[in-house]
């Protein structure tokens, strides 16, 4: 019975692990040619100056620049120590039956220090210093990751803001022109006042809304600024091609969830920290034991001689082993390494809770882009229509068939169609970019 039980617990775990392997082999990448930079030439010129621009990155640098210094610092705690003492003295001795008695003496010594056996403390120093550059470098890494994902949705935002800008400033001219070619009709009792009116309110709406638009660029373009650094004049113009992209692309449908990518870098980073905590643990439990270190010196020093009044310089060569044992610390090490667990524990906690809540989160993010890619389907359909409709609006008002207000609608029905289009992209862009660094790239 034992026997059937562990070849069945073999079984599963061989099986299990044939599944990890089988899907470790596959990732998610962006290509290319669907990335924002791909089409815009400012956004892709602050991406490769990232690093060197931006003080965010920079604050990263330091912290990993501090991590590297301490490393150091662990690692010199193994090593050899050797220092220099040099003594100059007067010396006045009153011997007795003698005179007084006067003269100079120059003394030197060499002495070196290394330790020897500190029951794997000085080891665990050694591996917390590496593990803290790891986790700086890290976190650096990851940091140049998500702020690249952040400009790019900034940068996008400014791109649908600009071009808002643009249609809100040609639906102002031509509310002005409707306004003006109503109180014409209004003289001539072609139209009614009640009609001048709805025209002038319309403008009003109108040059409101752009303002409130222009605000919102402003903000945004400052946040773009502080986060990359690039403070050349942004060109939002938006290309013939990316235009071609939003009418025609279409987005694939395949979206993989992978068991190997929840492995991502905030739960990689928990993962350092678990380990760090086990090396405190190993420092606590040598504490209260013997460390092992071998002394040795060279030094100088004077001794009286037979004949009164005369001194022998000696040079001395000294080689051992010293044991320092700490014998009781009112349990501190004790608490220590009861605290290093409590930490461990709670970070193996965050790993489980994180994997839970990043698997979740990438089923959403899937849900979502599928919608999104719905969207922009329709979106797609809905300019056409807006299209039609706009063309044969604007041969209506030519026939005078009908009147300029209702022709104006046509018009602003074509403009949200293409902001629409252009909205539903980017955020699927921005978007997919997210899913990216969640699912982690082949």
């Amino acid at each position: 019975m034992h026997h059937y039980t562990g070849l069945k617990s073999v079984f599963i775990l061989f099986h299990v692990f044939s599944i990890f392997c089988v899907i470790t082999s596959y990732g998610f990448e962006v290509p290319a040619g669907e990335r924002p930079e791909n089409f815009f030439s400012d956004l892709k010129k602050s991406l490769q100056n990232i690093e060197g621009n931006s003080s965010v990155i920079r604050a990263k640098d330091y912290e990993l620049s501090e991590a590297k210094a301490n490393q150091l610092i662990a690692e010199s705690e193994k090593g050899l120590r050797i220092g220099i003492n040099v003594y100059g003295q007067s010396i006045h001795e009153d011997r007795p039956n003698e005179g007084f008695y006067h003269r100079y003496r120059a003394l030197n010594q060499v002495y070196l220090r290394k330790p020897v056996f500190h029951w794997g403390a000085l080891q665990a120093r050694e591996e917390i210093g590496k593990l803290n550059k790891k986790l700086a470098q890290e976190s650096l890494d990851r940091r140049i990751r998500s702020l690249r994902g952040e400009l790019r949705a900034v940068f996008l935002e400014l791109v649908v803001l600009n071009y808002r800008i643009q249609l809100a400033t040609e639906q102002v001219k031509l509310a002005r022109q409707n306004v003006s070619s109503v109180g014409e009709k209004v003289k001539v009792g072609l139209s009614t006042p009640l009609s001048l009116e709805e025209a002038k309110a319309e403008q009003l709406s109108r040059e409101i809304s752009l303002s409130a638009i222009n605000i919102k660029l402003q903000r945004k373009t400052t946040q773009f600024v502080t986060l990359s650094g690039y403070t050349v004049p942004l060109n939002l113009d938006i290309p013939e091609a990316f235009w071609d992209f939003c009418l025609q692309h279409q987005p694939s449908a395949n979206f993989p969830v992978l068991v190997s990518s929840i492995n991502s870098e905030e739960i990689e980073q928990l993962n350092i920290q678990v380990s760090i905590e086990e090396q405190k643990a190993i420092i606590s439990d040598a504490e209260l034991k013997p460390k092992i270190n071998l002394n040795g010196a060279y030094f100088q020093d004077q001794v009286d001689t037979l004949e009164a009044g005369q001194n022998l310089d000696r040079n001395n060569f000294i080689v051992g082993l010293e044991a320092n044992w700490a014998i009781w610390d009112s349990h501190k090490s004790k608490a220590q390494k009861r605290a290093a667990m409590a930490r461990k524990a709670k970070f193996q906690h965050l790993i489980e809770t994180k994997t839970r809540e990043l698997r979740e989160s990438i089923n959403s993010m899937i849900k979502e882009l599928e919608s999104l890619q719905a969207r922009i389907a329709l979106a797609q359909r809905l300019i056409s229509v807006a299209q039609n409709r706009f063309e044969k609006s604007s041969l209506e008002l030519s026939l005078n068939r009908i009147s300029p207000l209702e022709h104006f609608s046509s018009v602003v029905g074509l403009d949200m169609a293409k902001i629409s289009n252009l909205e539903t992209v980017c955020k699927y862009m921005v978007l997919l970019d997210q899913y990216e660094q969640a699912v982690g790239s082949e």
